[in-house]
């Protein structure tokens, strides 16, 4: 069974090669990986003849653009590596984290191939801080939830959406694998935004899933950006930019999905992003943008306690400023 990886990258050469490294490590060896270049600079691309020619043929290069152009955003990216993939089941590595587990492509092969009704598979992953804090479990309750589900593999075990909302987070790409005919089906990433895109894509992709199955091994490793730095899209935005994108994109997945469960999970993540909002623009002096976003927060994940607040802000509102 051939599987596609996704590898978008932007001036991070050194990084990119570990990554592709890790990934030629696979014991499986029916894969390609179709590394994207979106707009580097004419150094990065100078190296890169080298770099792909010691990789071997099943690494490929498609380069975005001319030398150093803005960069179109890795939703546009992965999308075009999708669309450009051969594979039965399509895989994703970011180019500054790794895969760990040179078995997971072969044990996601055989899942894929003796169980068809299974089409998006998770893995675990470990975090890793700038401070040299890890994170070992990515999805803390998930691994306690499949604990006594049935086991479709010496390796995979079932699970449900259920267990999914209830895991304290979403599979980030490094971890999951999908059948090509998922990512079709949603349409892939929503290049509206280049932020929790992630999310985005995984909460539609498990929603268009007939069956789900999950991992307690470690397949990947993330390295969680510096938030210091702005090289990373995550940390350039300001945190206020943040929460409203996020509040976006928790509209999108509800708008998207046909579970209520899920859609549930996103408006009252939506109601929490925008509580933040109100409390941030309170803190700042914004008192009728605080009173905008409270109000909708209310509307998103109503509580008597916030519909006090609420009542506050209206109050607060109407002083002369």
């Amino acid at each position: 069974m051939l599987i596609s990886i996704i590898v978008p990258t932007r001036n991070r050469v050194p990084l990119l090669a570990r990554a592709l490294q890790a990934i030629k490590s696979q014991g499986h060896e029916s894969y390609e990986v179709l590394v994207v270049d979106d707009g580097s600079d004419t150094a990065t691309r100078s190296v890169y003849p080298a770099l792909m020619e010691s990789l071997g043929s099943a690494f490929s290069l498609m380069l975005v653009g001319t030398d150093g152009q803005r960069g179109q955003g890795p939703s546009a990216s992965r999308n075009l590596g999708i669309r450009s993939a051969r594979g039965e089941v399509i895989a994703f590595c970011d180019d500054d984290d790794l895969w760990l587990d040179p078995c997971h492509l072969s044990a996601v092969a055989t899942l894929f191939k003796d169980h068809t009704a299974v089409e998006l598979c998770i893995g675990n992953q470990r975090a890793v801080h700038v401070d040299g804090a890890v994170r070992d479990l990515w999805l803390p309750t998930l691994g306690t939830r499949a604990v006594g589900r049935p086991m479709l593999t010496d390796r995979f075990g079932s699970i449900t959406v259920a267990d999914l909302i209830q895991s304290g987070g979403f599979g980030h790409l490094n971890m999951i694998c999908v059948r090509r005919s998922v990512v079709q089906a949603v349409g892939g990433f929503w290049e509206a935004v280049n932020y929790e895109e992630d999310r985005d894509f995984f909460w539609r992709c498990v929603d268009a899933s007939t069956a789900l199955s999950y991992t307690p091994a470690t397949v990947a490793q993330h390295h969680v950006p510096d938030p210091t730095r702005r090289v990373n899209v995550s940390s350039a935005l300001q945190q206020q930019e943040r929460w409203l994108v996020a509040a976006m994109v928790s509209q999108h997945i509800a708008a998207s999905v046909k579970s209520p469960a899920i859609a549930q999970l996103c408006l009252a993540h939506e109601g929490d992003l925008l509580r933040r909002l109100a409390l941030h623009c309170a803190d700042h002096g914004q008192a009728r943008a605080s009173l905008g976003f409270a109000c909708q927060a209310l509307g998103a994940r109503f509580s008597f306690k916030w519909a006090a607040y609420c009542a506050l802000a209206w109050l607060k509102s109407l002083r002369p400023s």
